[in-house]
């Protein structure tokens, strides 16, 4: 699927240079800084400067001062003088940050420890001087010479000039006004085209995963990708035992580069909070969402949940086919036992961003569109929402994202019932009345009946028999259920307890058997029965029918908790 995507990037890649004569812009128009001061320094000797900080909360860079062309430049400066990883430096002891000596990166922190000092300056430039001395294995040498044959050799006349600047000025810059946060990156101005060459000379030797892994066919070499793999003694259950060679994913050193940018592009979308990545294979482009947003419109695909971390990480990717952001058929989110509707949430929803944010609110509180793929142990939630969370995320996620519908109705109804009970529990009823509804609505969105014309079909007789003289039966197993919920209701409001919760309805709720359920209406009905006077007739009736009841299906718990939440009919 890597490959998959890498040819829709490469579409990209096309249009760009097409757009701007230049492919890269793909890449550096949405290149985001690292957080510190940066230096360029002319060829006349003027220093230019600029300090950046993101802010995290808007996911927008501040810069001092205001340059779009200077910023430009270093921008194009930094892409071109990065590692590949903090693992494959030029400076062996990892002060040093950057590829060539056109740059010079560190850590502020490493002036307040002594870690920079002449010595070390030295050590990055003695490296960068002949790099040959540095590849003493026959197959980084290899690799070194193969783009030395292509980029020439090192100008040693510039190397010593900026190693003389750095040494005469890298200690003395308290006359800028300097945040001292983060990094320093100072480069000296060169030709964009000496800045790429001095790159490849680093990125070469460096642009596999190990060079021992490397392999000669016809004069073209192979090796193993750097990107989101790794390859040791450490992890043999990543070899290929069955195959002569075992090695899992061999690439050209061409091939390496092109996946290199394809990886920048992906960090720089997850810089920008941008960690839902869409490649739409009929289009050929690629669509970046943040985590709660959407493809809005239709789309079949790939699609890639990115992270930043110590490198850009692949959480979660899979195959999209024909999916639809407008729904086939609008959802109606009923207010099916009547509550209140300040924000206006019963209404119809037509396209799946609509349907995320009220599933999030109502059933998980907020806490999933953020934690589709949170690891476990880093969720700052714990408990039965958590539980819940991590059985149905997976689900929920392939439904909403990708268009998987199987066995939607039955995992929601399941979520549904498991919050509600969690809410009813904790006291929180304006939450059960809105989850207990959109249970409803899904349900019929499902296939099931409308349940507020049902529930309100149902209350109606109940009205009906309790207040008119004579006998009355119970006509139905969900009449009969609905009316316990009304008399477990009308008990609890007797209590006289300080603290009333709705957990004391609980055990009705968990019942597993009418023979329970009937045992547990008496012992509250011994309990409270002091409370209730003999000439309350349509408590009389009420418990009556309840009581007179012979149940055919199942225990319930829906209509018994649609009769507990609604309006007392006593």
């Amino acid at each position: 699927m890597l490959k998959d995507c890498l040819e829709i990037f490469e579409a990209e890649l096309e249009r760009t240079k097409k757009r701007f004569g230049d492919s890269d812009r793909l890449i550096l128009d949405e290149y985001i800084l690292a957080d510190g001061d940066y230096l360029v320094v002319e060829k006349n000797g003027e220093i230019r400067q600029c300090s950046v900080r993101m802010d995290k909360k808007t996911r927008t860079v501040e810069r001092i001062p205001v340059d779009d062309k200077l910023y430009e430049r270093i921008c194009f400066y930094d892409y071109h003088s990065r590692l590949v990883s903090m693992d494959k430096p030029q400076d062996t002891k990892k002060v040093i940050h950057s590829n060539s000596y056109l740059a010079f990166w560190v850590k502020w922190d490493s002036f307040d420890n002594g870690k920079l000092n002449e010595e070390a300056i030295d050590r990055y430039f003695d490296i960068l001087k002949d790099p040959r001395e540095k590849y003493k294995k026959s197959q980084d040498r290899k690799m070194y010479d193969y783009i030395a044959k292509k980029i020439g050799e090192v100008d040693q006349k510039k190397l010593e000039k900026n190693r003389e600047w750095i040494k005469g000025h890298i200690f003395g810059l308290d006359e800028l006004e300097l945040n001292r946060k983060n990094y320093l990156k100072i480069f000296f101005a060169e030709e964009p085209k000496l800045y790429v060459q001095e790159e490849q000379r680093y990125v070469m030797t460096k642009i596999f995963n190990k060079n021992d892994y490397n392999v000669e066919i016809d004069g073209q070499i192979y090796g193993l990708s750097n990107d989101n793999l790794g390859l040791n003694s450490k992890k043999p259950y990543l070899e290929k035992k069955t195959r002569k060679m075992t090695i899992p994913y061999l690439i050209t050193p061409e091939e390496a580069i092109g996946q290199r940018k394809f990886f920048d592009y992906l960090m720089n979308k997850a810089n920008a909070g941008e960690t839902d990545i869409f490649f739409d294979y009929d289009e050929k482009k690629i669509i970046s969402k943040k985590r709660d947003q959407m493809v809005e419109g239709d789309f079949s695909g790939y699609f890639l949940k990115i992270q930043k971390g110590k490198e850009l990480e692949i959480h979660h990717q899979d195959t999209i086919v024909d999916y639809k952001y407008f729904l086939k058929k609008k959802f109606l989110y009923r207010n099916v036992i009547g509550a209140e509707d300040r924000e206006g949430k019963y209404k119809e929803y037509v396209n799946r961003q609509g349907l995320q944010e009220i599933v999030n609110e109502v059933f998980y509180s907020k806490w999933l569109t953020g934690n589709y793929f949170t690891p476990e142990d880093e969720m700052s939630i714990d408990g039965e929402l958590k539980r819940i969370l991590i059985w149905s995320r997976e689900a929920v996620f392939a439904w909403l994202y990708k268009g998987r519908e199987v066995g939607m109705d039955r995992i929601l109804h399941t979520v549904a019932k498991n919050v509600i009970k969690e809410s009813i529990k904790n006291g929180y009823m304006g939450k059960v009345v809105q989850q207990f509804n959109l249970m409803c609505s899904f349900d019929e969105y499902f296939g099931g009946c409308n349940m507020a014309d049902r529930y309100s079909e149902i209350r109606e007789k109940l009205r009906d028999k309790i207040n008119c003289r004579g006998e009355q039966i119970i006509e139905s197993d969900e009449e009969y259920f609905y009316a316990v919920g009304q008399l477990v209701r009308y008990y609890i409001s007797l209590s006289k307890a300080k603290e009333k919760t709705h957990s004391l309805a609980n055990p009705f709720f968990n019942a597993t058997s009418n023979e329970v359920l009937q045992t547990r209406l008496k012992q509250y009905f011994m309990k409270y029965n002091h409370e209730i006077a003999t000439r309350s007739s349509r408590f009389n009736y009420m418990y009556g029918m309840v009581l007179g009841y012979e149940l055919e299906g199942k225990i319930r718990q829906e209509p018994i908790i649609a009769g507990y939440l609604s309006n007392s009919l006593f």
